[in-house]
Parts: structure tokens; sequence; C-alpha cells
């Protein structure tokens, strides 16, 4: 049986040896790792979340950054999972570990993979015998000002040299924004290089690989994203469950009316 968490000193050593930095006046993201001890016994520990951790987490590892970046992830990966489920060897990952090279090894929020082999399972992609991802979302950290420059710096190196032709980044809400979620990107240029994503005339980015676009809600609280091909917005279950229940009872008023109407 596992114990409680066990979070290390800050300004020290880790476990693994390796200096562990002070936490930052902004706050700290944390990493939770099990680990076996010499008895035998199962320990989880929470490690501050440092940049070299961010890149190259190990399996099993769990980033803890909040509800707020939970949710933003979970809601765009059933809009983006669902939109292209039918597509044949199409694959829509989240947080899974992508193998690169020693010492980088990032999971990505959300990363969308096309060409492969039909009803593969995957414990961890390895870009080095695979394609790469065509798409690349992260949820920018609003806390911990060293991990949001790896998205916002040190991941677009590398997912520029991997290949990776579209990489967006959605900044949640936070006071220095506005408490209003923002969008920024990358594309893949024909150097190879890449070259900021601009928004269209609705201020959406749109994806040229997935065929979606993807914008901030009137009100700032959310991410919408959009069908390239029809303009519409895709709903996610609660909604369409909500146009479902409404269009059933549409239908029920409707036959009551036809029936009136044909009279006694």
């Amino acid at each position: 049986m596992g114990e409680p968490a066990r979070k290390l000193p800050t300004g020290g050593e880790s476990w693994t040896g390796h200096r562990v930095p002070e936490e930052e006046p902004s706050g700290i993201s944390v990493l939770q790792r099990w680990v076996e001890r010499a008895d035998g016994r199962m320990e989880l520990l929470e490690l501050p979340l440092t940049p070299e951790l961010f890149l190259d987490p190990q399996l099993g590892d769990k980033m803890v950054q909040g509800n707020p970046h939970v949710r933003a992830i979970f809601a765009l990966y059933e809009l983006i999972s669902r939109h292209l489920s039918s597509e044949p060897g199409t694959y829509v990952f989240s947080d899974l570990k992508h193998l690169i090279g020693p010492g980088l090894g990032p999971a990505p929020d959300i990363s969308v993979v096309r060409g492969l082999a039909p009803d593969r399972d995957f414990e961890s992609y390895d870009l080095r015998s695979e394609v790469p991802p065509c798409f690349v979302i992260e949820i920018v950290s609003p806390s911990n000002a060293r991990i949001r420059r790896t998205d916002e710096v040190d991941k677009v190196k590398v997912y520029e040299k991997v290949g990776i032709e579209e990489y967006l980044l959605v900044d949640l809400p936070r006071r220095a924004n506005g408490h209003r979620f923002q969008l920024k990107g990358y594309r893949m240029g024909p150097d190879r290089r890449y070259q900021p994503m601009q928004p269209d005339e609705q201020d959406r980015f749109a994806s040229e690989t997935t065929g979606l676009a993807f914008g901030v809600s009137p009100d700032g609280g959310r991410i919408d994203v959009f069908d390239l091909d029809t303009g519409e917005r895709l709903l996610n279950a609660v909604e369409q469950e909500q146009m479902l229940k409404a269009t059933q009872e549409e239908l029920v008023r409707l036959r009551a009316e036809i029936e009136r109407l044909k009279g006694p």
C-alpha cells in the first residue's frame, strides 16, 4: 500500500540527487511520482516541477497544475477527439510521453497524429521511429514563470526541430491577460522554420492540419472550436444532449399540433 505524498524541501537535493530550485513567489507546479523503496514499500513523492522534469517526465508521473489547466485540456480533447474519431489512422493523444532523445520526452497536453495504422495502443510515442504529430496544443502554466517559459520558448524550438507542423498555445485566464483566454500559435513555413500564426478576420486561429479553427468565446471564458468546412462551432457532450432534448420536445409539440389541426 502506498504512503501519503511526501513533499521534498525546496532549495535542497531531490531523491535523484539533482538540485531543487527555491519555490518561486508566483507559485509552483508539482510533479507526483511513485518510487519503490529498498524494503519494497511504494511512496508517493511530490517534486517541484522544474523545466527538466517538464520536458522529460517518467511514465506514470502526474503533473499537478490546478483545475483550470485540467478543465481546459479535457474540454479541448473531447471536442477534437470526437470530431476526428471517424478518420482512420488519426490519433488524438493527451498527456502521452513523446520520446525525442536523451533527456527529452515531453508529454504534450494534446497532440494529433495522422497516417498511422488503425487500432494501435501506445504507452508512449516514439518520434524517432514514428511520423511526428501534425498538431500540438499546450495549456500554458499560469503561475510558474519557469514552466511558462518552457512552453513559450523551449518547446517552440523542440517542436520545430522534430517537424511538428502546427503548435498552438492556450493562455489561461489570469490577471495579466484581463482574465480572458488568449491564443497564439506557430506554423511550419517553407523553410521548415516556425512562423507565427495569424488570426483571421474573426480572430480565430485556423489549423490547416486538422481542419479546425480555434477562438476565444465572446465572454473570454472558454476556447471555441469550429469546423473550417462548415464554419459551425463544435458542441460538447452537454450541449449536444441539450440540443437533442430540445429537438425531441419540438417533435412532440409538432405532432400534437398536427393532431389538433386534424380535428375530431
